[in-house]
């Protein structure tokens, strides 16, 4: 369950970064609309709480919170690194990512 966990919290912090004009440009050619920004930062919303869900669910409540944020931290220079040095590969971790952790909740 914490490596689902990890993955959405990574799938979240890329919905936020393509959110945004910048990235958006870099990493898929062309702004988003206003429709399409609202829509990812609602999906990031839902990823972030999922992801919390599911470690409050794994561990408890306060060591899952505390596990959730250090998920997230991690995630989020996972994506500054590969943002910064090999941006393609950040969109596809951002689908490796979630598919992984979820054959290890199913079958790990």
């Amino acid at each position: 369950m914490l490596w689902l966990s990890f993955a959405l919290g990574y799938l979240a912090l890329t919905a936020l970064c393509l959110a945004m004009n910048r990235h958006h440009k870099a990493l898929l050619g062309g702004e988003p609309g206003p429709a399409r920004r609202r829509a990812l930062r609602g999906f990031a919303v839902g990823a972030i709480l999922l992801s919390l869900v599911l470690c409050v669910t794994a561990r408890g409540g306060e060591i899952g919170t505390v596990i959730w944020l250090c998920q997230l931290m991690v995630a989020g220079w996972l994506l500054v690194g590969l943002l910064a040095w090999r941006q393609r590969w950040a969109l596809s971790m951002a689908g490796v990512l979630p598919l992984g952790g979820l054959l290890l909740a199913l079958f790990g």
